[in-house]
């Protein structure tokens, strides 16, 4: 055996035999729940831990394949749930299907997120929302009761993302086990007449009415955002700079600023061939710490075919060993990015580094990357009186026929927006301006129709005036739209347009 792929000479775990190879637990080279001495051989258990429980899956799909040629087979996957790369479950699946469990404090936009994810991994066909809690999940420190209209604003931002099925767990609620506070459409009382059956039925009914002409719409995107269970990993796995990343948190940080702006998003995998990265007209790989092979020259290809790339504090650092890459910081998309990042500093929690330049007037938080531009140009420089105020923070590069941006350091809501404002500006993505907490997603059906989704995702009354609604029919009460919307709190609107 070889030692060398991960490097375990370091600190004498040379490897001679497979006796050797211990688990990263505590009892062996483990140092926490998420990570280990030698990290590349962290790397390798986590893939090992992937596969052999996709294994476990396909023995039993396999198994009812034996008897029944014909029903879809799937299983319910959890969102952004780290151990298991759900881009090689979902090509072992008929149908993609999740448990949608947002906490208290969770962003609509992140919910908006993880359906995505599971588009994605499915290839943007649509999903099933398998499972979801008509009232309180009780796996929370707090378990909040959902508010009247809640279940159904949700049910709908999930048909509104790709869903083709709205369902719950659980029917009944259960008197015993570690769930019996768990909410049910039938709760303990065993009535029918509790405000949640018949939010529940009520929403059933608006399904069953026009759900059909729905399912099976597509959501068409002109931007993907790539998500990479390896950079997760490795990410969450590294002793150093920071415990301050949480992978699905970075992703989130970039595509909120979409999600504001009411546009459209495909999330795929970093290893996306280049014919289907070519879709796009914007690619962003947030917090890219691992690039696997082939695919740093897949990303030069399509800049320099005419792609905008955007990816910065973290990337190309390590390989698929999760060796680090010799030669500087961003590794293999040193060319591609045209910066060095000689350091990276971390920020302490409750830290921030001012960022101004051109539009963006922001903080940055968890880590500043401390750039020297190889060609890029500068769009904003550190304040502060850091050693390295008056470096670049943000940049781009032209490259080829397009651009590669790199973002030095995690910006908040407000210099993310910035940030991205006039790229989607100068990309002509087409985004709409909708009130706080209100969001609009299109799904595109046979015959030109289009289903717009508009929520609430508030306990406020919204109104706003969208142009491009009018003449469309509102399909649940059948009104015409003509300027004037009034959103109840949590309300749902699904216009038809042609």
């Amino acid at each position: 055996m070889s030692s060398a792929p991960c490097c375990a000479n370091f600190w004498s775990h040379t490897i001679y035999d497979w006796g050797d190879v211990v688990p990263p637990v505590s009892y062996g080279d483990g140092i926490s729940d998420a990570k280990c001495v030698v990290s590349g051989l962290q790397m390798d258990y986590r893939r090992f831990q992937n596969q052999a429980q996709l294994a476990c899956y396909t023995n039993e799909r396999d198994a009812i394949r034996a008897y029944d040629a014909a029903t879809p087979i799937t299983t319910n996957l959890m969102g952004t749930f780290k151990d298991l790369d759900y881009f090689e479950w979902a090509k072992e699946m008929d149908v993609v299907s999740w448990g949608n469990y947002p906490g208290m404090d969770t962003p609509p936009s992140f919910t908006a997120m993880c359906h995505d994810l599971m588009r994605g991994i499915g290839g943007n066909k649509p999903f099933m929302l398998m499972e979801q809690t008509s009232n309180q999940q009780n796996w929370f420190p707090f378990c909040k009761v959902k508010r009247p209209g809640e279940v159904r604003k949700l049910s709908w931002q999930a048909v509104a993302h790709g869903a083709d099925t709205v369902q719950f767990f659980q029917m009944k609620q259960s008197i015993g086990g570690c769930e019996r506070f768990h909410g049910a459409v039938i709760a303990h009382d065993g009535t029918e007449e509790s405000r949640v059956f018949k939010e529940t039925a009520a929403l059933g009914e608006e399904l069953d009415r026009i759900g059909r002409r729905i399912m099976g719409s597509r959501i068409e995107s002109r931007v993907a955002i790539m998500f990479d269970w390896q950079s997760y990993w490795s990410l969450e796995g590294c002793v150093g700079p920071t415990t301050g990343f949480n992978y699905p948190n970075e992703v989130h940080r970039f595509y909120r600023a979409l999600w504001r702006r009411n546009v459209p998003v495909d999330m795929i995998a970093s290893t996306t061939p280049l014919a289907r990265l070519s879709q796009y007209d914007l690619a962003i790989a947030p917090a890219l710490i691992t690039v696997l092979p082939g695919v740093a020259e897949t990303l030069e290809a399509y800049v320099a075919d005419g792609g905008t790339f955007i990816t910065g504090y973290m990337a190309g650092i390590h390989d698929e060993h999760d060796l680090v890459v010799p030669g500087g910081y961003p590794g293999k998309l040193r060319r591609l990015m045209g910066v060095w990042v000689e350091e990276i500093d971390a920020l302490a929690p409750g830290e921030t580094i001012e960022v101004h330049g051109g539009t963006v007037d922001a903080k940055g938080e968890i880590v500043a990357s401390i750039i020297h531009r190889e060609g890029a140009e500068r769009l904003a420089t550190y304040g502060g009186d850091e050693f390295y105020a008056g470096h670049s923070a943000l940049t781009v590069n032209a490259y080829g026929k397009g651009k590669a941006y790199f973002v030095g350091t995690p910006l908040d809501e407000t210099g993310m927006s910035a940030f991205m404002a006039p790229i989607i500006k100068e990309l002509d993505l087409k985004s709409l301006d909708t009130p706080e907490d209100v969001s609009l997603s299109v799904r595109y059906g046979d015959g030109g129709t289009r289903y717009a989704f508009l929520i609430n995702n508030s306990a406020a009354d919204k109104r706003l005036c969208l142009s491009e609604l009018n003449g469309g029919t509102e399909l649940l009460t059948g009104t015409v739209i003509n300027d004037l919307i009034e959103l109840k709190p949590y309300g749902v609107d699904v216009i038809a347009l042609r």
